[in-house]
């Protein structure tokens, strides 16, 4: 996706700081990447990476620092009344422009309160079932849960979390009525699946994976706009409805708000040549993550048009984290 430019080339024509201002900054300090979770889940591993190649490529010191707790809200708040001096960034997905609809106070504005640097990366979810169950497509689920309103239900990583809300998604979009059974993480409902506990569930790719290989699961769908490469034989959601819908777990880049233009465009510059090294790329399909970079306005907009979009969800739902 990012042609045959050499990865070299790349970086020493693009990985230079845009302006006096912003090289200034980068002797006075390591850059903190914060990530609103525990350390080992994909926005962990996809953060470090990011921070080691960034140490790397820009003679400047990357590190990473976890702070869960309150769904990424306490992170995120002390990161939005952090300095704008680009030494403080946070890793943000779903959860940062869907927060703020489901819970009373998060304590900062998804879009107000921060400056957008870049997409980084994004994951199809994967529909799947047990190996067990009767049903063999998307259309034979869809066709039951019509059928049986109510009677079927579908597992979830957490109230709130992005499967929980793509399958409020889906469910909308194709008429469907399935009862929600949270979990305590990815993990969990992954491992509930393949027991069977619930009848259907929107995994992360790497779960699916895990499922499938085991024996244990049936991939009915995913996501995307595309197919999988590593599953290229099952199609996707729009494939099999005929219904427009393309869901991703992404992950971005954002900076408290007030931080400069030009140090915005810099950086954003150097995450997407880092990000398109040949090396950087391997390591990301291995939790499989496909780099997606962007330059600071068009991350900014895209968080706009996702804290709409979930917004809708989640009123239409009734979800609410207490």
């Amino acid at each position: 996706m990012f042609g045959k430019i050499s990865s070299t080339c790349l970086l020493f024509c693009t990985l230079a700081w845009g302006s006096p201002a912003v090289a200034a900054e980068a002797s006075e300090g390591p850059t903190k990447i914060v990530v609103a979770s525990a350390p080992g889940g994909n926005l962990d591993v996809l953060a470090r990476i990011l921070a080691e190649q960034m140490s790397t490529a820009t003679s400047r010191s990357f590190f990473v620092e976890n702070k869960a707790g309150a769904g990424g809200n306490i992170a995120t708040a002390q990161v939005a009344l952090a300095k704008p001096d680009g030494r403080t960034l946070l890793v943000v997905s779903t959860s940062h422009t869907s927060n703020i609809h489901l819970y009373r106070k998060v304590g900062y504005d998804p879009i107000k309160s921060f400056t957008p640097i870049s997409s980084l990366a994004e994951s199809a979810f994967a529909v799947a079932v047990p190996v067990t169950s009767s049903y063999q497509s998307l259309s034979d689920l869809v066709a039951a849960a019509k059928a049986n309103p109510g009677q079927l239900n579908y597992g979830s990583s957490g109230i709130g979390q992005g499967n929980h809300l793509g399958m409020e998604l889906l469910k909308s979009r194709l008429g469907m009525d399935l009862v929600h059974v949270p979990f305590t993480s990815a993990g969990a409902v992954t491992t509930a699946l393949m027991g069977a506990q619930v009848d259907v569930a929107m995994l992360t790719l790497p779960g699916a994976f895990a499922g499938l290989e085991a024996g244990k699961l049936r991939i009915l769908g995913v996501t995307g706009n595309r197919r999988v490469e590593k599953i290229d034989s099952v199609p996707t959601i729009q494939e099999t409805t005929g219904v427009d819908f393309d869901l991703t777990a992404w992950q971005g880049l954002v900076a408290p708000a007030g931080l400069p233009p030009d140090q915005a465009v810099a950086l954003s510059k150097q995450i997407a040549a880092v990000l398109a090294m040949p090396q950087v790329v391997e390591q990301l399909d291995r939790v499989a993550l496909t780099p997606k970079t962007s330059t600071p306005d068009e991350f900014g907009r895209f968080l706009v048009r996702e804290t709409a979009r979930w917004g809708d969800v989640i009123q239409q739902a009734n979800i609410r984290v207490e």
